[in-house]
């Protein structure tokens, strides 16, 4: 069987926008990498892109956006021995983006009613017959855009590069009669993008030569930077953010030496208090005029966050997977397992679960699953790829 996990090669465009923001001195830049793929309506990817380079400005949001075109066959087949005349055939689409740059996974759903189907009693001859319908190809999507804007982006920036798992279910169920033959197959085509939005940079003086912010341990941040023949009256207000978007003021440092020559070093610990997964430095130079510039930023990545693990395990699987829900917070949980081309094997109930076993090895034959979780409750919900060897 066709392995559906991708890694995908981008293209890469940089262009000035036209109109400014507030918190921009002049107009924004932005910066976009885009790709295409192509596979079967069920499947998972990897897609990887630079971060954003903090030198470049200050990052104002990410926008994530994918153009998704669905063409869908399926089948029909009546069960009963009387004629049934309003079958209808929904098709189901979701598309669910995950990272660890992002607090929660983005999630789009989709679906479109095909019918009414009139079809005759079963004559017993399986695929033919007026009890049986093909349709296709269909085009449930056609180009169609899902966009996302995030606005928490200290952990797209940075050196190194930012990973998304895309997950893509497709479905089908019919209506009209429970005793009924429906077998659907997907193609699709996805472009993903993402796009930096962000203030170019106003470099600090020449008199700042360095500027560096690395973690001592679990318990400190140790920021440090030099200066060169200060001058009288300048003020260094060292800035931190946990979103990237807006700075606060940690600590102020005033210059009282005159006009001197030579270098002259600054030291600064910040304990990290919150729970970002990275902070985010920067400099705010302040002239005797009171005219301001500011530092490239500084990023700092702390521990992973408790609740970011696997949410199927083990996997692939040879005996039981369990799907982790939360690791505090209960639910009701619908589990759904489906082929790649959608068809519908199982379905599960737990109820006020952290937790739930599938027992994969008595259940299913090797391959590659689509698995779906529903949250019954908040109506959260997340697909992922299962493979049982």
């Amino acid at each position: 069987m066709k392995n559906l996990k991708k890694t995908v090669t981008l293209s890469v465009f940089i262009f000035m926008a036209y109109f400014g923001q507030a918190q921009c001195s002049n107009a924004v830049t932005t910066l976009s990498y885009d790709t295409t793929v192509n596979a079967l309506g069920n499947s998972l990817y990897t897609f990887t892109f630079p971060k954003f380079n903090p030198a470049l400005g200050t990052l104002t949001d990410v926008k994530i956006k994918t153009k998704v075109t669905l063409v869908y066959n399926f089948s029909l087949e009546n069960g009963e021995s009387n004629p049934v005349t309003n079958y209808r055939v929904r098709v189901f689409r979701d598309d669910e983006v995950s990272s660890t740059s992002l607090l929660s996974p983005l999630t789009n759903s989709y679906q479109k009613q095909y019918g009414y189907y009139s079809l005759a009693g079963s004559d017993g001859n399986p695929g033919t017959g007026p009890d049986y319908t093909s349709q296709g190809p269909l085009y449930v999507m056609n180009q169609q855009n899902i966009a996302y804007t995030v606005y928490n982006t200290a952990d797209f920036m940075g050196t190194g590069n930012v990973m998304f798992d895309y997950t893509t279910s497709t479905y089908s169920a019919a209506q009209g009669s429970i005793n009924n033959i429906l077998d659907g197959s997907a193609e699709d085509a996805v472009n993903f993008e993402i796009t930096y939005t962000y203030c170019p940079q106003i470099i600090l003086a020449a008199d700042i030569i360095s500027f560096s912010a690395n973690r001592l341990g679990e318990s400190a941040i140790d920021i440090k930077w030099i200066t060169k023949n200060e001058k009288n009256n300048h003020n260094y207000e060292l800035q931190k953010s946990s979103d990237g978007k807006f700075f606060g003021s940690v600590a102020r440092f005033t210059t009282t030496t005159g006009s001197q020559t030579g270098s002259y070093s600054y030291s600064y610990q910040v304990q990290p208090t919150d729970h970002s997964k990275t902070l985010l430095f920067r400099i705010k130079q302040i002239e005797a005029d009171g005219t301001t510039k500011y530092s490239p930023v500084q990023a700092v990545r702390l521990a992973a966050n408790a609740n970011e693990q696997t949410r199927i395990y083990p996997n692939p699987a040879k005996g039981a997977t369990s799907v982790l829900f939360h690791n505090t917070k209960r639910g009701n949980w619908e589990v759904s397992v489906y082929t790649v081309s959608g068809q519908l094997l199982k379905r599960y109930l737990f109820n006020n679960a952290l937790t739930g076993k599938i027992n994969t090895g008595n259940e299913f034959g090797k391959g590659i699953y689509m698995i779906r979780a529903v949250n019954k409750g908040s109506s959260e919900k997340f697909v992922q790829q299962l493979i049982i060897q």
